[in-house]
């Protein structure tokens, strides 16, 4: 693994990656974000990943529309998931049964993820089935009142 070779505060990397540093802090107390621990009277320092870590939680909460404990939940299946590939790695060749074991894991995680999304698009699907509705209608009235005028 990569070793953050920049160093940066919460302002920075808030600025960085679009947000406020309250976000950043809320972030951390919700373990969102490792914490990044700091020395008494010095401020908190950030790297590289966790830029990349809260620009990946960002973009997945406004692409999905998720609300803070999906995004909770999406990430306890990712945190997981490494924890998985870890166990995998542990071990040169781990045995057929640990590793039907580990997959099937990952499958459970990535199932949460998948029925997150699902919701999500399926929320997409009745408003834009709705919004379509609506517009049916207002075309309908229309035509009726250019009927009237001619």
């Amino acid at each position: 693994m990569a070793v953050d070779t920049e160093r940066f505060r919460i302002g920075e990397l808030a600025r960085r990656v679009g947000a406020t540093p309250r976000t950043v802090r809320y972030y951390e107390e919700l373990g969102l974000l490792p914490d990044a621990g700091r020395q008494e009277g010095s401020h908190r320092l950030y790297g590289e990943a966790d830029e990349a870590r809260l620009r990946e939680l960002l973009a997945l909460r406004d692409l999905l529309g998720l609300s803070l404990n999906e995004l909770l939940e999406w990430n306890a299946a990712e945190a997981a998931r490494a924890e998985l590939r870890e166990r995998w790695n542990a071990q040169p060749e781990p045995p057929a049964d640990v590793r039907a074991q580990i997959i099937r894991e990952a499958v459970e995680h990535m199932d949460v993820q998948l029925e997150l999304v699902r919701n999500r698009r399926a929320a997409l699907e009745q408003l834009e089935d709705e919004l379509a509705d609506k517009r049916r209608h207002v075309r309908n009235m229309l035509i009726e009142l250019e009927k009237e005028q001619s």
